[in-house]
């Protein structure tokens, strides 16, 4: 990372910091998913941890 400018570092650490939020969101809701609805609201928190992963490595594409 030493090549990437103060811009997009501090872009970068944004995006990683909303993934973490998402990924804590996402071992909640595998704790605690019961039901019918479990595998549903599983997958849907999986969708929302990997999209800000996805947009870091755009980021990084970009570079």
């Amino acid at each position: 990372m030493a090549n990437l400018n103060d811009q997009t570092r501090e872009e970068l650490l944004s995006v990683l910091d909303h993934a973490q939020q998402r990924l804590d969101t996402l071992r909640e809701t595998v704790r605690t998913a019961k039901g019918a609805l479990a595998d549903s609201h599983i997958r849907m928190a999986i969708g929302d941890a990997i999209t800000p992963l996805n947009i870091a490595f755009e980021i990084m594409e970009e570079r």
